[in-house]
């Protein structure tokens, strides 16, 4: 994030007092602590940024994932996703514990696999992005069960939030699994229920429709008002949710 763009991203996400933010596609730790001090000065901690590596790249990728918030961390790291018998999914998870109000709450912040084809059969290539995402979440799940649940278990509230790159209102996201993945598993979708006009995250754009790509998911919580932030910041726009502890 250049400076330009990070006093732009600031103005739009001030109004909205986050007191955790979940960031895709931001260039490293550096960029996510001066967004930090542009939203407020000395406010925002950030909890982790991960390093991802892209293949066939030199140095670090361009779109990292990481977590800021006005909490300090109980701990936190980044994972990559694992290839999966010839699947292997781009970048990885942001992981945080944070301790609020005597409540242990996990977050994660992910992003999926874009629908960008750049050859091939489109066919063959949409569907192996497809399963890219699959993957991944199969992976967060076990994630949550294994490491989480096993060995971290007073960690019983968990916020999943990002760009998922999919929905349920497409047909060429007809067959996919990956949100219905998480809702199976517990998890909440901050949107459900709402009318598309009211959960577009990813605007029309260059033939392609207002589509919601981008989600908070949350488990063991009271899921408040769920809204997106028109914004040119950006082609997504954020995504706000009041996570109440019951």
């Amino acid at each position: 994030m250049k400076g330009s763009r990070i006093a732009d991203a600031a103005n739009v996400l001030k109004p909205l007092h986050p007191d955790i933010l979940l960031l895709q596609e931001v260039r490293d730790y550096a960029a996510c602590s001066r967004l930090g001090d542009a939203i407020q000065p000395g406010a925002y901690h950030v909890a982790i940024c991960s390093a991802f590596k892209e293949p066939f790249q030199s140095g670090l990728g361009r779109q990292q994932v990481a977590i800021l918030s006005r909490f300090n961390a109980q701990a936190a790291w980044s994972e990559r996703w694992k290839s999966v018998s010839g699947i292997d999914p781009p970048r990885g998870f942001a992981f945080a514990w944070f301790k609020i109000h005597d409540a242990d709450i996990g977050v994660y912040s992910l992003h999926l696999k874009s629908n960008l084809i750049t050859g091939g059969n489109r066919e063959a290539e949409t569907a192996k992005n497809i399963r890219k995402r699959e993957v991944a979440v199969d992976q967060l799940m076990a994630h949550v069960r294994d490491m989480i649940g096993a060995k971290v278990p007073m960690i019983n509230r968990l916020i999943i939030g990002g760009d998922f790159n999919t929905n349920q209102d497409q047909p060429m996201f007809a067959l996919e699994k990956t949100l219905s993945i998480l809702t199976n598993e517990g998890f909440q979708n901050a949107f459900e229920g709402l009318p598309l006009s009211q959960r577009v995250t990813h605007p029309a754009n260059h033939g392609y429709p207002d589509a919601t790509f981008d989600y908070l998911f949350g488990k063991n919580f009271k899921i408040g008002k769920t809204f997106a932030t028109p914004t040119d910041v950006s082609d997504h726009w954020p995504v706000t949710c009041d996570f109440e502890i019951e």
